[in-house]
């Protein structure tokens, strides 16, 4: 038996070397193919994430522009900064990095009927009835367990309540 591959490899031996190596091209081409598709999931997932920091930061710029417009430290809103806002973050900031240009606030119809009274004037209009505004929640945010705390013990007292010593 071993005489008889020994002959059938020795008689075709440039058939098996020519399958062997396209195999071997086989392989390589696979392994390639998975290595780009690798490559290219971490560049989508690179530009996903600089993409969610940009939203994040825009974001942040609108929120204290607006703060600051409020305050009267600045009369309006920069204009890139409202166009974001309007557009929607994720697409206008996609429009900018591909070089096209973001479109002017107010170039496009308006997206909400405005009221007949017109729309409602701003509350807050100098830094002392802002920052009273701010004291006013105490300054506790709803993440901090001390409010979860307190809600249990006002929910707890108003179901038992309280006996008074006579």
């Amino acid at each position: 038996v071993k005489a008889k591959v020994k002959a059938y490899e020795e008689k075709n031996k440039s058939q098996i070397v020519i399958r062997q190596s396209q195999r071997a091209d086989e392989e390589r081409c696979i392994a390639d193919r998975i290595a780009s598709e690798t490559r290219e999931a971490e560049r989508r997932k690179r530009e996903f994430e600089e993409v969610e920091k940009a939203v994040a930061s825009t974001k942040r710029k609108f929120k204290q522009e607006t703060t600051e417009v409020m305050l009267g430290e600045r009369d309006q809103v920069s204009a890139e900064v409202a166009a974001a806002q309007m557009q929607g973050y994720r697409n206008e900031l996609i429009r900018q990095q591909r070089g096209r240009g973001g479109q002017a606030p107010g170039g496009g119809l308006p997206r909400v009927r405005e009221p007949e009274g017109g729309l409602g004037k701003d509350k807050v209009k100098d830094r002392d009835m802002y920052r009273k505004r701010q004291a006013a929640g105490g300054g506790i945010t709803s993440e901090n367990i001390a409010v979860h705390e307190r809600d249990w013990h006002l929910t707890v007292a108003s179901m038992f309540p309280r006996r008074s010593k006579q």
